[in-house]
């Protein structure tokens, strides 16, 4: 049975227990300080001084304490806010920190059933609600809880009969308490969920502002922005009209109740079995009451919210990551760069996309992978380095069973360039050794020259240190794609994919690329997948992939000569080139 939210928080708090004993310590200071304060004013200042002695000095030496006691309280306060927002920093660092390596561990499959901004918002918003819940609304919870059991205690000593009349209300308080915090947090489970879709919008749009301007889709995006913003705000003023109703409500109670006391106080005053400082002692605390016990139904609203929130970032860290490093993992090393597939099958959500794959490239040769879009080239690559594990089959390297291999160990051998190349907001220099974070400035530069990126990187006015911008907005294409390849280049690897690397460049840019990539694939085994068939000629050996198999094998040559697909796409490639 999976643990509760807030006891999953309790184990977060664990290394703070001496921290949060002594916040306990100062929440009993604050609290009798507190209580103190009507006991000296009815019993003392009313019964003692006022009506009995008449003592100026007395009077003086109880006004001192008075405020003696408020400095305290102060002090004690202030401490106990302090040391209990230090623990829930700290703690909600922790978790953050906790739930961000969770995601770096989870496999593509999860990213891929996930929109971006749930995510974001689950790291964010929903880690943000946790923060609130413990800092000051568990201390002032925790103080409020205590002023209330000492209250009771209290007027219990003063006049148990006169009691009876406040614990009438309270089962009523609770039972309201509990229906809107029930309905609070079903609301605040909601409007987490419309929070992410409101993330995943602002992604998508900003990522995507490109292509949004130019199909003039701007009114049509701050459109759906607005209805998920509306709907939002249709939940929002739903969930606060249960907590406007809930203090009101609170309070009518409570009143009705100190009506009562009131009353019954009264006569027996006037009968004499209560004193008049014990009847001010008394309405006193049922005074120092009301705030905790409005306090305390509004904290069980924030609390349900926050325990909405706990269950979302929970239900996220307990998600398991399908691609699993086995126990046994052993490291590869020395690798020759020998790969194979025996029998592989593949497929997505239970739709099969590869059937019966049987490959086997020896190392320092090329293979290509060709065949009409959607075919699952991608799919077979990205078996490679383990981003996904095939249904059923095979794929060694070297003879390692990769699923027997320790994942860092495997992909430290395996470099990929892409046609949507993705840098980091940093500098050139940052992004080059991201492959390699220990490489030297002589390694940097030499990858770069490599890569046909030094001479337009010395042409920044920062050089190296040149800011990229967020994905590497600041740079063309072909400059990205060159920086990606340094990137790859600096890794040494001893296996390489490209996946129609060249495909979306200008032809000087393409030029200046495939050169890189020739020195790149040089005694390197490689993959590549290409749009224009013109490009991959010289493959070792081309891989023709059709309705989710093999269709066809063999040299350039080989395949023209088969008259088979490659022949028929290459001729369709060439006279569209053509013409």
């Amino acid at each position: 049975m999976a643990m509760k939210p807030w006891r999953r928080l309790l184990v977060y708090l664990k290394p703070y227990w001496p921290l949060f004993i002594l916040v306990l310590f100062l929440t009993l200071a604050v609290t009798l300080t507190t209580l103190a304060l009507p006991w000296i004013i009815g019993k003392n200042l009313i019964d003692s001084v006022i009506l009995g002695e008449k003592s100026l000095k007395l009077l003086n030496l109880i006004v001192l304490g008075i405020i003696g006691i408020v400095a305290l309280k102060g002090l004690f306060s202030f401490a106990q806010t302090y040391l209990m927002s230090l623990i829930s920093f700290r703690v909600v660092t922790e978790l953050r920190n906790r739930v961000y390596e969770h995601l770096q561990r989870l496999s593509l499959s999860f990213y891929r059933k996930r929109q971006t901004g749930e995510i974001i918002s689950r790291v964010i918003n929903d880690v943000d609600q946790l923060q609130n819940a413990l800092t000051t609304t568990t201390v002032n919870f925790l103080t409020n809880c205590l002023i209330l059991i000492g209250v009771f205690g209290l007027i219990f000593y003063i006049h148990w009969q006169l009691s009876l009349f406040v614990l009438i209300v309270i089962p009523i308080i609770a039972f309201a308490a509990n229906k809107f915090g029930q309905s609070i947090r079903k609301f605040s489970s909601s409007i987490q969920t419309r929070i992410a879709n409101i993330s995943s919008i602002l992604q998508e749009t900003i990522v995507g502002v490109e292509v949004v301007k130019s199909f003039g889709a701007e009114s049509r995006e701050i459109e759906r922005f607005k209805e998920e913003n509306a709907r939002t705000l249709q939940l929002s003023i739903k969930r606060t009209r249960f907590i406007a109703a809930l203090t009101p409500s609170m309070e009518i109670l409570t009143l009705i109740g100190l009506a009562g006391i009131l009353w019954y106080g009264g006569r027996e005053v006037i009968r004499g079995t209560l004193s008049t400082g014990e009847l001010v002692t008394f309405l006193g605390y049922i005074a120092l009451a009301v705030n905790p016990l409005t306090y305390i139904s509004q904290t069980f609203g924030v609390y349900q919210q926050a325990m909405a929130s706990a269950e979302r970032v929970f239900e996220l860290m307990d998600t398991e990551p399908e691609i699993k490093e086995s126990p046994q993992a052993v490291e590869m090393l020395r690798l020759k760069g020998s790969v194979q597939l025996k029998n592989v099958y593949f497929g997505y959500d239970g739709e099969s996309v590869l059937e019966n794959i049987d490959l086997e490239v020896k190392p320092g040769k090329r293979l290509a992978l060709v065949g009409p879009s959607g075919v699952g080239k991608t799919s077979l690559v990205s078996l490679i380095p383990r981003f996904y594990d095939p249904t059923s089959g095979l794929i060694t390297i070297d003879g390692y069973d990769i699923r027997k291999v320790k994942l860092a160990s495997l992909r430290k051998h395996i470099s990929i360039v892409s046609q949507e190349t993705i840098l980091f907001n940093g500098s050139i220099r940052n992004n080059i050794a991201y492959g390699k974070i220990e490489a030297s400035d002589a390694e940097i530069i030499k990858a770069a020259k490599q890569a046909n990126a030094h001479s337009f990187i010395i042409g920044q006015r920062d050089g190296y240190d040149t800011q990229v911008g967020e994905r590497g907005v600041k740079l063309s294409g072909g400059e990205r794609q060159r920086i990606a390849i340094a990137r790859a280049i600096i890794r040494d690897p001893r296996i390489l994919i490209l996946d129609e690397a060249t495909s979306s460049l200008d032809t000087e840019s393409e030029i200046l690329v495939q050169q890189a990539l020739e020195r790149l694939m040089e005694g390197r085994t490689t993959f590549v997948i290409a749009h224009r068939l013109s490009t991959i000629q010289g493959a070792d050996i081309i891989v023709v992939l059709n309705d989710k198999k093999i269709e066809e094998i063999g040299s350039h040559k080989e395949l023209l000569a088969k008259d088979g697909l490659y022949a028929r796409l290459y001729r369709k490639q060439f006279k569209l080139e053509e013409d």
